[in-house]
């Protein structure tokens, strides 16, 4: 469950499934009726964790994951880079390696793999390719 569709093509390549977002691509509320469903279908799944924005925070979908008994976890970056400029993580795939460590531990996974991923050369790589005229 996450607060709005920013990742199924991610969930659909390395296998997660999105169960619902609770504000859809056009940003609007869900009705009474629409949180009722997405509570009582995260208690019916057991879903662990309810995946938030850093960036956007949501009450809906804290309520959400309190009343259906889940763990609501409003770390996920999807606009906003980790550190600082020059800081080794601060790049996509720094970016990334962050919500797949959110994710992973959330839903009980290892994050014993991604410890080795160093995104170091693709945070400085824009640095050397200046033109040197």
């Amino acid at each position: 469950m996450v607060a709005h569709e920013t990742w199924p093509y991610f969930a659909r390549r390395y296998g997660f499934q999105v169960i619902g977002a609770v504000q859809p691509s056009d940003f609007s509320d869900p009705s009474p009726r629409e949180v009722m469903r997405l509570i009582d279908q995260i208690r019916r799944e057991k879903v662990p964790a309810v995946f938030g924005s850093e960036v956007f925070p949501s009450p809906v979908l804290e309520q959400i994951a309190r009343e259906a008994k889940s763990r609501y976890i409003d770390k996920l970056r999807d606009d906003e880079l980790p550190g600082k400029p020059g800081d080794a993580r601060h790049s996509y795939i720094g970016m990334m390696l962050d919500n797949m460590t959110i994710m992973f531990e959330a839903l009980g996974g290892s994050t014993e793999a991604l410890k080795k991923v160093d995104p170091t050369p693709v945070a400085g790589a824009h640095a050397d390719y200046r033109r040197k005229d």
